[in-house]
């Protein structure tokens, strides 16, 4: 059984895969939770990072999840909430009403329920707090309409992050990472990504690394909670 892991949730691609990587370099136990095995959880595997796999796409399949984690970790250092579901809202109100279900359920319901249900087995190092981490969009602050299912579920999980700092305080932070454009996606085509890039300050994708860089620096700050760092590139200060 592991002690002292750090989860990464949605760990099988992109940022998720490169933030449980980084921690396993930097001499984490990290437990990386996958919903579709990929090359990169192959990857994590055959390294020896420890790996988990469920979907986050119900209340029940979630509660599940909560009672493998038990089972496979005695306390927890972190939770870092990364798993995301990414796409233009539906113009058709039966398949929007779908997407919003699955992003309520990944970005609100499964970091809710993960949270209160491992809390007790949350421990944090040298009588410092443990921590819980959300990562959620710079969209949170300045939404994009045609995302705007995606942008008001990130925002409640910015909301939680607030609460949360107050529930869980003094033995737990609760903070957010709110990227901006890190890594593009298929979805982005090349006029979208320019003019990302044309309202980004520092006029350049930042990669995944900035990323684990903010997260790294909360885990390893005792004294901040309910606090929300952009990794942004400025964009959000000139965003359409």
């Amino acid at each position: 059984m592991l002690e002292n892991a750090i989860l990464v949730t949605g760990a099988g691609r992109r940022i998720g895969h490169h933030l449980a990587l980084r921690l396993h370099q930097e001499g984490y136990t990290v437990l990386a939770h996958y919903r579709t095995h990929t090359t990169e959880i192959q990857a994590l595997q055959d390294i020896g990072i420890a790996t988990i796999q469920a979907s986050l796409s119900d209340s029940q399949a979630i509660l599940l999840f909560v009672e493998a984690l038990k089972k496979q970790c005695s306390s927890f250092r972190a939770l870092i909430h990364n798993a995301s579901s990414f796409e233009a809202t539906s113009e058709d109100l039966t398949v929007a009403a779908q997407q919003y279900e699955q992003f309520f359920n990944v970005h609100m319901m499964a970091p809710f329920l993960i949270n209160q249900g491992l809390s007790a087995l949350l421990v944090g190092e040298d009588d410092n707090p443990a921590d819980i981490i959300h990562i959620t969009d710079i969209n949170v602050e300045n939404p994009t309409p045609r995302f705007d299912i995606y942008g008001t579920t990130k925002a409640g999980l910015h909301n939680m992050t607030l609460a949360l700092a107050k529930k869980f305080a003094p033995l737990i932070k609760v903070n957010a990472v709110a990227p901006g454009p890190v890594l593009f996606t298929e979805q982005h085509s090349v006029a979208v990504r320019q003019q990302m890039l044309d309202e980004t300050l520092l006029a350049k994708e930042g990669g995944a690394e900035p990323v684990y860089l903010a997260v790294k620096s909360l885990l390893d700050n005792p004294f901040i909670t309910g606090a929300s760092i952009p990794v942004d590139g400025g964009r959000r200060l000139s965003k359409r």
